[in-house]
């Protein structure tokens, strides 16, 4: 009886070493955005809570909240405009609190440790600029995009549903919400920056057969470390739970 030849296998591809700069500079960039976010939410908490006639916005809480979100609000209203009246104007600050929401909820999806905390962020600063928009509704000194007092979105939106005398509570409710939820996405952001760096993804080069899955562009796969399989194994299934890096670090 034949004795059949040992299969050999080609020895798995080596785990590359991670450079130190791949472990601060990532860290750095982090705590330079979250130290931005924080700037941001302390401008935010001042100016949102109640609209002070002539009193001007710092730089950054102005150009963020009227370079992005007032465009993402006014995308909002068209969005909704064939949903009825009441939609359409309600659509602008829902749209506002939603589009960083569906971003967030998306990077949750992902698994992303960055992006997710980043998004939430916004959920929060912007509700916290809807309470704003809210309770001005009686008074209605802040300056509309439109400019006529009447397109004043929330004193249409309380005064059709009877209750411009709970604008104030209702805002309230909104701004402190917002600001906690702002609070836990920095705070919940710095702690996942810190864990990231304390327990970094293994990532090895890929081999031959995940090789030609990579987009040429990259360098490297930051894939899970395992074992090599013997030809004709089956693969074990991937752990609930496990870790896949689908941002590449993010």
């Amino acid at each position: 009886m034949a004795l059949s030849k040992p299969v050999l296998h080609p020895p798995g591809r080596p785990n590359l070493p991670m450079d130190p700069l791949e472990r601060y500079v990532p860290l750095g960039l982090k705590g330079l955005v979250y130290l931005i976010l924080t700037v941001y939410l302390i401008q935010a908490a001042d100016a949102f809570y109640e609209y002070v006639p002539g009193r001007h916005w710092p730089f950054l809480l102005t150009a963020i909240r009227n370079g992005i979100f007032l465009f993402i609000h006014e995308g909002g209203h068209f969005l909704f405009m064939f949903f009825g009246e009441t939609l359409h104007i309600l659509g602008g600050s829902f749209w506002q609190i939603v589009f960083p929401l569906l971003s967030f909820l998306i990077a949750v999806r992902k698994r992303s440790h960055f992006i997710a905390p980043f998004a939430l962020f916004w959920v929060g600063t912007n509700m916290m600029d809807v309470s704003l928009y809210m309770r001005d509704a009686p008074i209605r000194l802040l300056p509309l995009l439109g400019g006529h007092k009447s397109w004043h979105d929330w004193w249409n939106l309380f005064r059709k549903w009877d209750m411009l005398d709970s604008a104030g509570a209702v805002a309230d409710l909104f701004y402190f919400l917002g600001l906690f939820v702002s609070i836990v996405a920095v705070g919940g952001g710095m702690y996942l920056a810190i864990h990231r760096y304390l327990n970094p993804i293994p990532y090895r080069i890929p081999d031959d057969e995940e090789e030609s899955r990579v987009v040429p562009s990259l360098l490297r796969s930051t894939l899970p470390t395992r074992q090599p399989q013997p030809t004709g194994s089956v693969p074990p299934p991937t752990a609930e739970g496990e870790e896949k890096n689908t941002f590449e670090g993010l």
